[in-house]
């Protein structure tokens, strides 16, 4: 800093004589008090070089209090004009200063809410401090993503799915940007750049493909929106996701949402086809209606096998998934015989079914009609009437699982 409070006798005694005549300087006349100048202007050049922000709040002071007691002394002058003009710059320096300790607290509070491990996250603390964070900095990819991958991973049914909003919000709005070219600012062991904290950190295309699945997973299970939800199941089923178990178990949980009322329709004529007091022609009528069900029920148990088919030879063998894959295998097993009337075979099937093109769930199913006469029984109505779904529910990840959830990895 430019040091110019400089004083010499004689500028000292020119400043003691005004208006023409000498008169003796009193102690009200600041202008003419060298001493009080000096130590004042002493006491801030002691305070600049200091770095702490109390230590600058406190120079700045020093330096307001001479312009205010000063500021009018034309001996002055020059020491005026360099406060005038450098106190704008140190108050936003010290402005500065203080929002980035403030953010550090703020990202320090947001690292403890996403934490480590996902079962471990806070997602109440981590929409509240990341609203804060990006009111300050609203072009924060890195809070974003998390904010939109702990939604889908903490909105579940146990918690009636409370972080679908803010999850979908922050989901599209991390996929936006990165699509749009988002710089990524960190770099993994690896090298490779990355965007998230903690354990939503990912790289970029591994970041689009699971915030597309949680904006997938938010409008199925948080939004009860299966429309949106099923073209972007199905599309991730054909990219990033193909060896997902968990979308095909979801997908497979829909077609048995679906052909629930097909069962009841079925019992419901076989029903009636049963009573002694229904006329023979309607009788008749009620055969040909039962058969065109039975082949719509027929194309839904197939889909349904076709599904967790899939989800079943995507999850990895191993003790930690043992549960999951039992569970599915007997579900198959039912859903097989109700389709087939038999118990051999499964394996063959669902070998030779998941090597064709995985059908698009919103497509219309094909009804399925065998050679042999239809047995109008009420066996596979009562067997579909059960679902399967109840084997296939949300989980604290975010995903969709068997009543134990697979291990991907």
């Amino acid at each position: 800093m430019k040091r110019v409070f400089r004083f010499s006798g004689i500028a000292l005694l020119a400043a003691a004589f005004v208006g023409g005549g000498a008169v003796t300087a009193s102690a009200q006349d600041a202008c003419a008090d060298a001493d009080a100048q000096g130590a004042l202007y002493g006491e801030f050049t002691a305070l600049y070089p200091k770095t702490d922000i109390a230590s600058r709040k406190a120079a700045i002071e020093k330096a307001k209090q001479f312009l205010e007691k000063y500021g009018a002394c034309e001996a002055l002058k020059e020491q005026n004009d360099y406060f005038k003009k450098a106190l704008p710059a140190m108050e936003d320096a010290v402005k500065k200063i203080e929002e980035g300790q403030e953010l550090g607290r703020l990202f320090k509070r947001f690292d403890d809410a996403v934490a480590q491990d996902p079962a471990a996250s806070k997602p109440a603390e981590v929409y509240t401090v990341g609203k804060e964070i990006l009111a300050k900095q609203p072009d924060n990819i890195n809070i974003i993503v998390a904010m939109g991958l702990v939604g889908a991973a903490q909105s579940t049914a146990a918690n009636n799915y409370q972080y679908s909003n803010d999850g979908l919000q922050y989901a599209n709005m991390a996929l936006s940007k990165l699509k749009g070219g988002a710089k990524l600012t960190k770099k993994n062991p690896k090298g490779e750049e990355v965007v998230g904290v903690y354990w939503t950190e990912r790289t970029r295309p591994d970041a689009l493909a699971d915030l597309n699945y949680a904006v997938a997973y938010l409008n199925y299970f948080g939004k009860k929106d299966k429309t949106t939800a099923l073209p972007l199941f199905y599309e991730l089923a054909q990219t990033t996701h193909k060896d997902n178990p968990l979308i095909y178990g979801i997908i497979g949980d829909y077609y048995v949402e679906q052909r629930k009322p097909i069962a009841e329709q079925i019992r419901l004529k076989i029903e009636e086809q049963r009573k002694a007091e229904t006329p023979e022609e309607r009788k008749i009528a009620l055969e040909d209606e039962i058969k065109q069900q039975v082949a719509i029920f027929n194309g839904y148990n197939e889909r349904i096998l076709d599904a967790y088919g899939r989800a079943y030879k995507s999850t990895k063998d191993t003790p930690a998934n043992k549960a999951y894959r039992d569970n599915l295998y007997k579900i198959m097993q039912g859903v097989y015989k109700s389709r087939f009337d038999k118990d051999t075979g499964l394996d063959a099937y669902i070998s030779s079914t998941v090597t064709k093109p995985f059908p698009n769930p919103t497509s219309t199913v094909t009804p399925v009609t065998d050679p042999e006469p239809v047995k109008t029984t009420t066996s596979g109505a009562s067997a579909a009437a059960e679902p399967a779904a109840a084997a296939t529910k949300p989980v604290a990840n975010g995903k969709t699982a068997a009543t134990t959830k697979p291990r991907r990895k």
